[in-house]
C-alpha cells in the first residue's frame, strides 16, 4: 500500500490548477462550488487532476471527460440536487449526480463522502484519508483541496513515476459496480499505457465473471466506439491470462 501524503501549496499542481479557474471550465467549476457553502464543502478526487499529472509530469495530453466533486457535509443526495435545479442534471453511473451549468459545458460528476465506495461502512467523522484509501486504483487516489490549495495523494504520483497501475485494496471495489470499474481499469491503461499490476489483472478476471460481458462492453462502446473493439481485445487478453500490455494510447479523450 502506497503511503498517504499531503502536498502544502505551493504544489505541483498550483500554479497549473490556478490557471484552470480562469478557464470557461474553471469558471463553472467556481460557480458550482459556490453552492456548496460552510458547513459543506467540496473537494476534487481522481481523473481532472490524474490528466494533469500525466501532462505535467510525462507530457502526455490527456483531457479528462468530466470533473469528480465530492461533497462533505451533505444529508442526502437529494440535498445535493436541490442545490442544481436550474442546471442540466442526471443521475450518474455511480448513483450520484452529473450536471452541466451550461449547453456544451464542462461536465461534473457529484456524490456525498458517504456514498463512495463502501464509505457507508469506514469509521466516523469520514477523512479524506478514507476516501482516497476507498479507490479501486492507486492511479485515481489523488485529491484537491480548492480551499487550501492542498494536494493529498494515496498512490497516485508513485503509479505515474513508475508507469504501473495497483490495486488500492478491497475498500475500493463495488460489488453492485463491477462492470462499470471494470470498463473504467480498461480505459485508464489505454489511456495512460502503464502496466497493470498482478492485483489489477486478477481484479479485472474475477469482477468479469462476475457481472454481464455485455455491460463491460457497452460502457466501452458508449465512451470510445472507435476504439472499443482495441481495448476489447486487450480485456480477453487478461481474461485468458495473457501479460500483454494495453496499446499504446491514441491521446484521444478517455473518461
Amino acid at each position: 500500500m502506497p503511503a498517504y501524503r499531503t502536498f502544502r501549496p505551493p504544489q505541483v499542481l498550483s500554479e497549473i490548477l490556478r490557471k484552470f479557474l480562469g478557464t470557461e471550465a474553471g469558471r463553472d467549476f467556481t460557480s458550482l462550488t459556490g453552492l456548496f457553502s460552510a458547513p459543506w464543502k467540496a473537494v476534487v478526487m481522481g481523473g481532472l487532476l490524474r490528466d494533469l499529472l500525466l501532462n505535467r509530469l510525462l507530457r502526455m495530453d490527456a483531457k479528462p471527460a468530466d470533473i469528480d466533486l465530492v461533497i462533505f457535509g451533505a444529508n442526502s443526495i437529494d440535498e445535493i440536487r436541490s442545490k442544481l435545479e436550474r442546471m442540466t442534471h442526471s443521475t450518474n453511473a455511480f448513483g450520484g449526480v452529473k450536471c452541466q451549468l451550461r449547453p456544451n459545458g464542462m461536465v461534473f460528476d457529484l456524490w456525498r463522502v458517504e456514498d463512495h465506495t463502501n464509505m457507508a461502512m469506514a469509521s466516523k467523522p469520514h477523512t479524506i484519508e478514507q476516501l482516497l484509501r476507498h479507490n479501486l486504483l492507486d492511479v485515481d487516489a489523488i485529491l484537491w483541496d480548492p480551499v487550501t490549495d492542498c494536494l493529498h495523494d494515496y498512490g497516485c504520483l508513485e503509479a505515474i513515476n513508475t508507469g504501473r497501475i495497483g490495486l488500492m485494496g478491497p475498500e475500493g471495489i463495488a460489488q453492485e459496480f463491477l462492470a462499470t470499474q471494470v470498463a473504467h481499469v480498461l480505459m485508464i491503461a489505454f489511456k495512460t499505457g502503464f502496466s497493470l499490476s498482478d492485483d489489477v489483472r486478477s481484479f479485472v478476471a474475477n469482477a468479469s465473471a462476475h457481472c454481464r460481458p455485455i455491460d463491460i462492453e457497452r460502457t466501452l462502446e458508449r465512451k470510445l466506439p472507435h476504439l472499443a473493439a482495441q481495448i476489447e481485445k486487450f480485456w480477453s487478453d487478461i481474461l485468458s491470462g495473457g501479460t500483454e500490455r494495453c496499446p499504446a494510447p491514441m491521446r484521444t479523450v478517455v473518461p
